[in-house]
């Protein structure tokens, strides 16, 4: 799949669950080998139980009168969004029970889905970033995989500032949908029941957020449907151990910082989150599953 560069303030702003500022020397920037992917979409309203007559952008985050005239969302939507969705239609591929490989990190370089964003942009006269820049760090492809496989993914460094201290924390991002050019922009994941992975980190207890990035919570500008309120994405909190352990997040476990987004059967990528000043975490054998998730790696083959 041809993939889409993302906005990268779109993972930033699902870190902050909702603070409204972002700060100004953060630039994003993908790892070297990657398009980037970074961002979201959006297809709720403000709910099917009543179309309103709030205003033709949609509105209310409740289902209420509330909610604008415009779009094709539920209640558990959370943006407003501007008429019908970019996924609508040919907007979004239907994933079959066989297409269950996110990644596993075996290719012969990083999958060109994947991004990551990083605020170690100190502050300071100008030039606003005094020590380390903004996106320094990269997600690697690095040896020594889970469940006896060869490589994984690997992100980690220092000097994050974390929304605490005014900054947006890390994240590595991959973008599972928006190919701008194929006008595709979305998948469908109603075939599954959430996202397993592995995943190990250098201090046990740090904790990582699984974000579902959806089209309900990403921007017009970049690739989604929302116009206000945007990027309250559905996550999931996890803590780590320091040795290889397989997680499973079922899609109604997932629930926004502030907001009532929820994955309503249409994804457009998922994203590893952490608010640590320094940061050192692994995961491999990403997958959509259905029931139980398989213990095993993913089968190279899969798409």
């Amino acid at each position: 799949m041809r993939h889409f560069d993302f906005k990268h303030t779109a993972l930033i702003a699902s870190l902050l669950g909702g603070v409204a500022s972002i700060a100004a020397c953060a630039t994003g920037s993908g790892s070297p080998a990657t398009t980037g992917t970074g961002g979201s979409s959006g297809s709720g309203t403000g709910g099917a139980t009543s179309a309103g007559t709030g205003g033709t952008t949609g509105g209310g985050s409740d289902g209420s009168t509330a909610g604008g005239t415009g779009g094709m969302g539920t209640t558990a939507d959370g943006g407003g969004t501007a008429g019908p969705s970019v996924c609508d239609g040919a907007g979004t591929r239907i994933l079959a029970m066989g297409d269950v490989k996110i990644d596993n990190f075996e290719g012969a370089t990083l999958d060109l889905g994947w991004s990551a964003f990083a605020d170690t942009c100190q502050p300071g006269p100008a030039p606003a970033c005094t020590t380390t820049p903004a996106d320094a760090f990269h997600i690697m492809q690095v040896a020594g995989g889970a469940a006896g496989t060869a490589m994984a993914g690997h992100y980690a460094g220092t000097g994050a500032r974390s929304p605490m201290m005014g900054g947006y924390g890390v994240g590595a991002a991959f973008n599972a949908a928006i190919d701008k050019a194929a006008m595709v922009y979305c998948v469908d994941v109603t075939a599954f029941d959430g996202v397993s992975f592995w995943g190990k980190a250098a201090t046990a207890g740090a904790k990582i957020t699984l974000n579902f990035i959806v089209p309900s919570e990403n921007a017009v500008k970049d690739g989604g449907d929302c116009v206000t309120g945007c990027y309250l994405h559905p996550q999931k909190s996890i803590s780590l151990t320091t040795a290889w352990t397989q997680y499973t997040v079922p899609f109604t476990d997932a629930l926004p910082a502030s907001g009532t987004a929820r994955v309503n059967g249409k994804i457009q990528g998922i994203s590893f989150l952490s608010n640590d000043a320094s940061w050192d975490f692994s995961f491999d054998e990403i997958q959509y599953y259905k029931g139980t998730a398989p213990t095993g790696p993913v089968p190279t083959g899969m798409q």
